[in-house]
């Protein structure tokens, strides 16, 4: 990244945080000789939406569909209902908020409306569900278009949907979801794994006007993009789980929060912490995922572990989406999750196995593109 700065400003000795993001992406345009916006024309949004259609009916027997809603039933006209069902069996449903307008949070999220649980007269409450997104208003001129990282945010949270969608617990407070903060990212991460895996985008990425499906040296950029600097982003992810740490340990803390930050950041992080900011004032997940942000290290070591062990030599395989459905996704938090992942991966859920895991992930990056289905 140095090196990239330098080209352009012979006077540059230093990299500072905010050039990561700039340089990784210009990196990535200039190796993969593709902008994002050049894969929106394949990727419109109902494409993606029969594209995770395509994967829930082969990994698990469900499908979505469309369902009128009634009046007053809805808070926007743009929401839409999905009824999930396995044959002729309802399971849930999901709103899907995918747009943006005045005054709406702008934020991609899930959240509980109705949870699962087992009722009295021994029949099932079925869970209902929010899938929130931020997608810009669609024009008139033809459907909404996507592009790879709102795709990814998409298939992300489809994933804690499915999650409540599959789990079938005594009590609803335990429902999908509602897990330990450990275990609540391994599907919504894992989901990530099929949205740019080149067989899987495929089957369904096509474009709006011709109808010719995305070229697969297109589609095996995606895959090898999203690697890219995966080194580090993982290094940054520590540092941010290490500072986390460190602000909800022993108390007092003795030191000011920046003072913190800098030492952090000098220990954990390859650039140094830059005099006179204090960014850790405006990051909301050191009070919302507070003592637990190492939660998002955790799940995704969990996440590239079944995907690596599960689903990587068939996105499509019936009876790995049946096991990891039973065994993992319809105990929800019912189970504690190192026993739950350790019998589903047949894995002692170690520090050493976790590491090991986001290691392999990354040098995943260093093989050949995955072959063509």
């Amino acid at each position: 990244m140095l090196e990239m700065k330098a080209s352009g400003n012979k006077n540059a000795k230093v990299l500072h945080p905010w050039d990561v993001p700039y340089y990784t992406a210009q990196s990535r345009q200039a190796k993969f000789l593709m902008k994002p916006t050049a894969y929106s024309p394949y990727l419109s949004l109902g494409c993606c939406m029969d594209g995770l259609n395509e994967i829930f009916n082969s990994l698990y027997g469900v499908s979505l569909e469309v369902e009128e809603v009634k009046t007053g039933e809805v808070w926007s006209p743009d929401v839409i209902k999905l009824a999930v069902k396995e044959d002729a069996n309802l399971l849930g449903y999901i709103y899907c908020d995918f747009f943006e307008r005045p005054e709406k949070p702008n934020q991609d999220c899930h959240f509980t409306i109705q949870g699962g649980r087992m009722l009295p007269d021994g029949s099932y409450q079925i869970p209902v569900v929010v899938l929130m997104l931020s997608l810009p208003t669609h024009q008139w001129t033809g459907p909404p278009l996507l592009t790879p990282s709102m795709v990814d945010n998409l298939f992300h949270e489809m994933g804690h949907a499915m999650h409540s969608m599959l789990a079938r617990t005594r009590f609803q407070h335990v429902t999908g979801t509602r897990c330990a903060t450990d275990l609540a990212e391994v599907p919504s991460i894992l989901m990530e794994y099929f949205a740019c895996d080149p067989r899987v985008v495929s089957v369904f990425a096509r474009h709006y006007q011709t109808g010719e499906s995305m070229p697969y040296q297109m589609a095996q950029s995606l895959w090898q993009s999203r690697y890219h600097f995966a080194a580090s982003e993982m290094q940054l992810q520590v540092f941010y789980a290490m500072l986390d740490q460190k602000y909800h340990g022993k108390h007092p803390l003795g030191k000011s929060t920046t003072e913190i930050l800098a030492e952090t950041q000098d220990q954990h992080y390859g650039l140094p912490h830059v005099a006179n900011t204090a960014w850790q004032l405006r990051f909301g997940h050191l009070v919302g995922y507070g003592a637990k942000y190492y939660s998002y290290l955790m799940s995704r070591a969990v996440a590239a572990w079944t995907w690596q062990q599960v689903f990587k030599d068939n996105p499509f395989s019936r009876s790995a989406g049946e096991k990891y459905r039973r065994q993992l996704l319809s105990h929800g938090g019912s189970v504690p999750a190192r026993d739950l992942v350790s019998n589903f991966l047949q894995k002692d859920v170690t520090p050493m196995n976790l590491a090991g895991s986001l290691i392999s992930d990354i040098d995943s990056a260093n093989v050949d593109a995955l072959p063509q289905a």
